[in-house]
């Protein structure tokens, strides 16, 4: 069965390829605008599946998708941990055969600015270039692609560069090679227990009073449950009050079981949201 698949970007960014190699090439993968856009088309039947990053090793936590989660009808289904890799780009030149003398010509490199932060150690010396920030790797790709100018250049992935018809400079030029981007897989719809599965994620709002949050992870401790992520975020419209994202790591549990542990956490709660019961991917 071929499935429609909603990713932020142009092919070729990092979620296209995540899609791909979490879903098999032969799907109809959809460009979205932004990732509000991946949301809305999912939950408005425009695609099946969505696939969102939501942290990095380096730069963090997306928020902006755990704000989605929160606020659209959806659930994780699935995650998948990709390695960045950041490459130069550019218009090939078949005249130059020196790298060197190529780069010479390059006055401004594109990307989206985080792609451009990890990236520091490979400008340095570099004056003559200017970096400038892009909505998104591919994005970059594409633009200097049709620019057809040789003294601008992109930073993208290798899949970018073939599907663009880029020549690829200087590859693998992140400052730190440890760089991974850890994507969800979203579908519309409640969650549901599925076999295989070894990890939940939950959103959750606590009382207002001293201990609260105390007395809620004190189940996971007294049920010997992994906590692997714990993330706040402000609720809007209530001045430094916050609800909470956490990652559970819930092994060979089964639906009884998971019944009794909601009915524990929900006595320390003003709102519980679980958003997804799904199977961890492993570096």
């Amino acid at each position: 069965m071929t499935y429609k698949i909603g990713f932020q970007g142009k092919k070729g960014a990092f979620s296209y390829i995540a899609a791909v190699k979490y879903f098999g090439e032969n799907n109809n993968f959809v460009e979205c605008e932004n990732f509000k856009n991946v949301f809305e088309k999912l939950v408005n039947k425009r695609i099946n599946f969505g696939v969102i990053p939501i942290e990095n090793t380096i730069a963090g936590s997306v928020y902006e998708n755990y704000d989605n989660l929160s606020n659209y009808k959806v659930n994780i289904i699935g995650e998948y941990n990709l390695r960045i890799s950041h490459n130069l780009l550019c218009v090939p030149d078949n005249k130059i055969k020196s790298k060197t003398k190529r780069l010479k010509l390059i006055k401004e490199v594109y990307s989206h600015p985080k792609a451009l932060e990890q990236c520091n150690k490979f400008f340095v010396n570099k004056p003559w270039i200017k970096k400038v920030a892009f909505d998104d790797t591919a994005g970059s790709a594409f633009f200097v692609a049709k620019q057809k100018r040789f003294d601008i250049a992109a930073i993208a992935s290798e899949e970018a560069a073939s599907i663009y018809k880029l020549q690829v400079l200087y590859s693998n030029i992140e400052d730190n090679k440890n760089n991974f981007t850890r994507f969800f897989i979203i579908k519309r719809g409640a969650p549901k227990i599925t076999s295989g599965f070894n990890k939940c994620s939950i959103m959750f709002i606590l009382k207002h009073k001293p201990g609260s949050l105390y007395q809620f992870l004190g189940v996971f401790a007294r049920e010997n449950i992994n906590l692997t992520k714990l993330e706040s975020r402000p609720i809007i419209g209530k001045p430094f009050e916050y609800k909470f994202f956490a990652d559970l790591i819930l092994k060979e549990k089964d639906k009884k079981y998971i019944k009794h542990l909601f009915e524990m956490l929900n006595k320390n709660v003003v709102k519980l949201k679980v958003l997804g019961f799904y199977k961890s991917h492993n570096i």
